[in-house]
């Protein structure tokens, strides 16, 4: 079976998204289809550094604030499949006279070939994502998973 080759901050990386999960399913607004979505990543990255067949699950959230003339959106968004595992973080500002302007912060990126791109600020992602769900994030979760579980008795 496949394996992702693993550094002690990847393993932090991987520990912040599980947490995030349960942070998710938690959250009063969940919805249904949220939930299976959530389940779908949660079980891929609990198995990691093993390769889940069928895996293809994205969440994270969005958080907007400002006014109809000057806002600004911000956004974390964790991805596992059978390929990689990523961190993006990014937003964008708008200012009604000027227009709006995305941009991209470092994230981190493991993938199956051994390739990385690491720069995110691990250790405030957990505050982060804590922070905009208290100003009103929306949590955001694709999963197009086909997974076949395995049966556990």
């Amino acid at each position: 079976m496949e394996e992702f080759k693993l550094t002690e901050e990847d393993e932090y990386s991987i520990a912040i998204a599980i947490n995030t999960v349960r942070h998710f399913l938690k959250h009063p607004l969940i919805k249904p289809l949220q939930v299976i979505g959530l389940g779908n990543a949660l079980y891929a990255l609990e198995r990691m550094p093993l390769v889940t067949p069928g895996a293809f699950s994205e969440f994270g959230i969005a958080c907007r604030t400002g006014t109809e003339a000057i806002s600004e959106m911000r956004n974390i968004e964790f991805r596992i499949s059978e390929s990689e595992f990523e961190i993006t973080r990014g937003g964008s500002v708008y200012d009604s006279s000027v227009g709006s302007d995305s941009y991209s912060e470092p994230g981190w990126l493991v993938e199956i070939d051994g390739n990385k791109e690491i720069g995110c600020d691990l250790y405030k992602l957990e505050e982060d994502i804590s922070e905009y769900l208290n100003l009103g994030a929306v949590i955001i979760v694709r999963d197009n998973s086909d997974i076949e579980y395995e049966d556990r008795d």
